[in-house]
């Protein structure tokens, strides 16, 4: 977001401008706190009281530990997280969304609980701070919208009143620098980027002590994928060789006796 801040200001652009991101109608329960190299945006780990309202939006915690469901106009206090880690509580009531920017201007954002491990940890936090009946705004919320390059994460930088279904795709609006929902026919100026990918090419060798047909594809098939779920995080494919194959037959090599006379 700061590196399009900077790009639209040192070329001048002053008008809307498309991005990424569009309504899909598939909603999820996310983390405000975006994707990071180790975790996703998506929230797998959840620990909810009862299931979430389809009315409500956004998520909180009580100090028992478990997580409820609430409209984000609601005011609660509500926990910060910053860049190392550490959380503390802030006792003023707000909405979910202002209390996002405030954790966003004084830290790094509303606290994330990826685990039953964080999930004991923040219960503790809360314990102190407040009867187990109080409730505190984390930064879980739902949405319908994904991003184009197929990327899970969750970071959103809407203006205080966005998005209110004025369309189904968003822009950047440089003079707010924050995000608006567009219908997505309108024509908007738009920046693309490149992704750096690099390519590694690995000899691998199989040896079988029974038959191993080389033209069985779904042999080959059945190898990758056991491949893969080593390596979740690249993407895999076979080098096919000429004539269709993947694997070769290695020729065995001659031994030969050699007796030496000794005197």
């Amino acid at each position: 977001m700061t590196r399009l801040v900077n790009m639209t200001a040192a070329s001048g652009v002053t008008a809307n401008i498309w991005i990424g991101l569009k309504k899909n109608g598939a909603a999820s329960w996310l983390w405000s706190v975006g994707a990071t190299q180790t975790s996703h945006g998506i929230a797998e780990y959840t620990n909810w009281a009862t299931l979430p309202d389809s009315t409500h939006n956004c998520g909180g915690m009580k100090s028992d530990g478990k997580w409820l469901s609430a409209l984000c106009g609601t005011n609660l206090p509500f926990v910060c997280q910053d860049e190392d880690g550490s959380m503390y509580t802030v006792s003023e009531n707000k909405p979910w969304r202002q209390a996002q920017e405030y954790c966003q201007l004084y830290n790094r954002d509303l606290v994330s609980v990826r685990s039953q491990t964080e999930n004991q940890a923040l219960q503790q936090i809360l314990n102190a701070s407040g009867p187990s009946s109080s409730s505190f705004w984390i930064g879980l919320f739902r949405d319908d919208w994904k991003w184009s390059d197929q990327s899970d994460s969750s970071f959103r930088y809407w203006e205080s009143s966005q998005p209110n279904n004025d369309g189904a795709c968003a822009l950047y609006n440089p003079s707010i620098k924050r995000w608006y929902d567009r219908g997505c026919a309108n024509p908007y100026p738009f920046y693309c980027y490149s992704v750096k990918v690099t390519r590694l090419i690995v000899r691998m060798e199989i040896k079988s002590s029974s038959f191993f047909d080389v033209s069985d594809s779904t042999l080959s098939e059945a190898i990758l994928s056991k491949i893969l779920k080593n390596f979740e995080w690249v993407k895999l494919h076979w080098r096919v060789q000429p004539g269709g194959k993947v694997f070769s037959e290695k020729q065995k090599k001659k031994i030969s006796e050699v007796c030496v006379k000794v005197t």
